[in-house]
This record gives structure tokens, C-alpha cells and sequence, in this order.
């Protein structure tokens, strides 16, 4: 069978089966997957386009981690920064802001960092270098340490 007539037989096949089908067949997670093992071993996606995303990112690739601003298929390894704020309610609220590097194939959380943002400074570049200082020792330590 000649590779042309091969496609379009699979193309015929897909056809019969439905869009959502080749889908569920082309998003298939690889069978076997291994974490690196320290945060150094990941490539961080950071997407937010904030003057604190954009500080943590300035960070992280000024201490020598691979820093991405988007999703690159068949890259190796990769961790999303997640940044969140959390309101501790209560006279008077404390408010923490939490990063978290989560493997983008597992969701596993290698590293987490999280302040009372009062304690970490004004400005957003304050704020990142504290952030990138905590993240930067998890990964001395050479094993994601999940927060506890």
C-alpha cells in the first residue's frame, strides 16, 4: 500500500469515527513519564502578563532556570507558574500570595512558595525576588518538595 493511499485510508477512518475521537487518540498522555528530580530539570512556563509575573520570570532566568511565556509541544519537561492571593479573614485580614511550579503533565506541585504579602515589599520586583529566593533554595535541595 503506497504512503498517499495509507493517509487517506486513516483519513476516511477519522472521518467514520468523529472529530472528538482523533481528538482522544492525538491528546493521548505518553505511556511512561518520569518527573525530573529537582525543579531544576523543568522548564517554567510563566504566561501572566503582570508586572509581577514579568518580575518572577526576570527572576527565575537571572538564577539560570529555562523560562518559557508559552506552551511548546514535545518541549521536555515543564512546570506552570501558578500565583495566587489568599485573604486570611479576621481583624485585621492578612492577606498571603502564594507561587506554586506545577508539572504541566502530572499537575503535581514540585515547589511551592507562600508569604504574608505585607512581609515580602512594596513593589512587585520586591515581591518577586522573595518569591524567586524561595523557590530558587527548593531547588538546591534537589527533590520537589511539595508545601506542606
Amino acid at each position: 500500500m503506497t504512503p498517499a493511499r495509507s493517509l487517506r485510508r486513516a483519513v476516511r477512518a477519522v472521518a467514520l469515527l468523529g472529530a472528538g475521537w482523533a481528538l482522544a487518540i492525538r491528546c493521548a498522555p505518553a505511556s511512561h513519564y518520569e518527573s525530573p528530580d529537582s525543579v531544576r530539570g523543568y522548564a517554567i512556563l510563566v504566561t501572566g502578563q503582570d508586572s509581577l509575573a514579568r518580575a518572577l520570570a526576570a527572576g527565575l532566568r537571572s538564577r539560570g532556570f529555562t523560562v518559557r511565556d508559552h506552551v511548546r509541544g514535545g518541549s521536555g519537561p515543564t512546570a506552570s507558574l501558578l500565583l495566587f492571593r489568599f485573604e486570611e479573614p479576621g481583624p485585621p485580614p492578612l492577606t498571603w500570595l502564594h507561587a506554586e511550579l506545577a508539572d504541566t503533565r502530572t499537575g503535581a506541585v514540585v515547589a511551592a512558595a507562600a508569604a504574608p504579602l505585607d512581609s515580602l515589599g512594596a513593589t512587585p520586583a520586591a515581591q518577586a525576588a522573595a518569591l524567586v529566593d524561595s523557590l530558587a533554595a527548593q531547588a538546591a535541595r534537589g527533590r520537589p518538595t511539595p508545601p506542606t
